[in-house]
């Protein structure tokens, strides 16, 4: 039993790691508004998503020349939000739930955008839909629209094979247009060299990133999944982290750290901080006894510009015991810095 003391959504359920030890996960999630970063009420908290957020891509905000561009694949299921109920991420997760977004009345073949969290900064670069074109000088982009005003950021439309994949122009003249990726790095180059370029983005990314899967160790590679109480020794928690590799933050950012976003709302730049609110948690065993208090580790940062908020996931897990010294009862409390 959870007793919340906090204002935030939490939940606490069982766990079993790699080793087959026994845990209980606790799990808390805070919401603030971008436009003046106070925490918002308690009653306008986003809750904890215990199955991901999934959209079709035809369901996505699309202009008419994105919507013809994607027309055999609007039915696909994608992640816009995945779920909150894992296991405590080794890096400190940073990922956007929105659309790169050109400045009101700018619309341009391409809009560059990004974030800053302290010292660290990632960029992407989102472009109108374009395909391969065959010309007496060898192939060219084309762009099949003039400007663009707003892209999904989804790996769906990055450079990768659940994407666009950025590979050779060459087709068969009755084939469909190879199309080109709507995301890309801002320094890349249309090669052919597809190990010399990373996917870009700044969104959730699958299972099935090679980021990913190379820390699923060899149940993945027998497998494909690392979902399993029975999860190998050669196992890397780093698999949870479900950022881009420039966004998986070594360390939490401190309290108060600066947050920019660039052409990620109507408003061209945003500028806020990282909230300033700490958690722990106490257990009390079936025979009485109390265990230290733990503090919870925020480890992911959900910005979605176009809800206006930012909202912090924090995570502990807590050895559990058997008999009279399995945890019976949990307290969440708010430690250090008020919450305002």
């Amino acid at each position: 039993m959870l007793t919340n003391q906090t204002p935030l959504p939490a939940t606490v359920q069982p766990h079993r790691d790699q080793h087959g030890k026994a845990h209980l996960l606790v799990i808390a999630k805070g919401s603030w508004r971008l436009s003046n970063g106070r925490l918002a009420p308690a009653e306008q908290q986003v809750g904890i998503h215990r199955q991901p957020l999934r959209l079709r891509l035809g369901d996505l905000e699309l202009e008419p020349a994105q919507t013809m561009a994607l027309r055999t694949r609007l039915d696909e299921d994608i992640v816009w939000v995945n779920h909150d109920v894992s296991p405590p991420k080794p890096a400190f997760d940073v990922l956007v739930a929105g659309y790169v977004t050109a400045p009101p009345g700018h619309p341009h073949l391409f809009i560059d955008a990004g974030l800053r969290i302290g010292a660290r900064s990632a960029s992407m670069r989102a472009f109108a839909p374009r395909i391969w074109e065959k010309t007496w000088l060898g192939y060219k982009a084309r762009a099949l629209a003039p400007a663009v005003r707003r892209v999904p950021i989804s790996y769906a439309l990055a450079d990768w094979d659940a994407g666009f994949a950025l590979g050779a122009p060459g087709r068969q003249e009755d084939a469909e247009p190879a199309r080109l990726p709507w995301i890309e790095a801002p320094d890349s180059q249309c090669q052919h060299d597809r190990h010399a370029r990373v996917p870009a983005g700044l969104g959730y990314w699958p299972e099935a990133a090679a980021h990913r899967q190379c820390h699923v160790g060899t149940f993945g590679k027998a497998r494909g999944s690392a979902h399993s109480a029975d999860l190998p020794g050669d196992f890397n928690t780093r698999f949870y982290n479900e950022a881009h590799p420039s966004l998986q933050l070594p360390d939490v950012p401190a309290a108060g750290t600066p947050i920019r976003l660039v052409h990620l709302a109507s408003r061209a730049i945003i500028d806020c901080q990282f909230p300033a609110l700490a958690l722990a948690v106490q257990g009390r065993t079936a025979g009485g006894d109390t265990r230290p208090l733990m503090a919870l580790r925020p480890d992911t940062l959900i910005i979605e510009p176009d809800h206006d908020r930012l909202s912090v996931v924090w995570r502990a897990l807590l050895p559990d015991g058997v008999q009279g010294g399995a945890l019976r009862s949990l307290h969440l409390f708010k430690t250090g810095s008020p919450m305002p």
